[in-house]
């Protein structure tokens, strides 16, 4: 066993021992190198797919911090794909919704009370820092109707690249695309495409910085 997880282990020990119980309550993703603690769970329809192409998952923390249960519901045809190792903090909601699809890349860590919300197609892309609070949705959930009283089309495909960093308590919009390298300033609603190395901040958001460079 590698020195990287005995040391999860201590401290899980030091911090709270029914946390290494609650894995193994879930021995199906388990054996899939998904780890759910403090309650966390994954909730998915018998025709949804989730796809996991090496590395470890893992949901919530090794101790009870933030007292948040999340949960990762997937529904009919729906499809997560997990790169890597990534880390979902505690009390993030990410739904896929029946069809549509989530990509999530390598090194990526979603803080805790996150939501993403899938009605068509988001991808986020490797190493990414996704804050607090942070909010990613693809379509409106509600309509506008046209001319002829028919539904307009309320979802665009969300594009995050790699190594990007989305500040606390901001809101990623429909058919938002953001380059790699880029910064999304806390409380910023973002639409529209975000150049890589630049940061960006406000509502709606406009660039403060260019050719940035940023670390974890």
């Amino acid at each position: 066993m590698s020195s990287s997880n005995l040391a999860r282990i201590r401290k899980a020990v030091r911090y709270d021992v029914r946390n290494l119980v609650y894995p193994f309550l879930h021995p199906r993703y388990l054996l899939q190198g998904i780890f759910l603690f403090n309650g966390n769970r994954i909730l998915r329809h018998p025709s949804a797919r989730l796809i996991k192409d090496g590395g470890r998952l893992q949901f919530g923390c090794f101790w009870d911090v933030w007292k948040g249960k999340g949960g990762i519901v997937l529904h009919e045809g729906a499809c997560l794909r997990i790169k890597g190792n990534v880390v979902i903090g505690d009390g993030v909601i990410i739904e896929v919704h029946a069809g549509a699809t989530l990509e999530i890349g390598a090194e990526t860590f979603i803080n805790p009370n996150a939501r993403v919300i899938a009605l068509e197609s988001i991808r986020i892309g490797a190493e990414c820092a996704v804050a607090w609070d942070v909010q990613i949705m693809d379509g409106d959930r509600h309509f506008f109707l046209d001319a002829n009283g028919s539904p307009e089309k309320n979802t665009a495909p969300i594009e995050i690249g790699d190594h990007v960093w989305i500040g606390a308590r901001s809101l990623i919009l429909k058919g938002t695309r953001v380059e790699d390298d880029a910064v999304i300033g806390a409380g910023s609603v973002v639409s529209g495409r975000v150049a890589a190395g630049t940061v960006v901040a406000g509502n709606p958001a406009v660039a403060l910085r260019e050719g940035v460079r940023w670390t974890k």
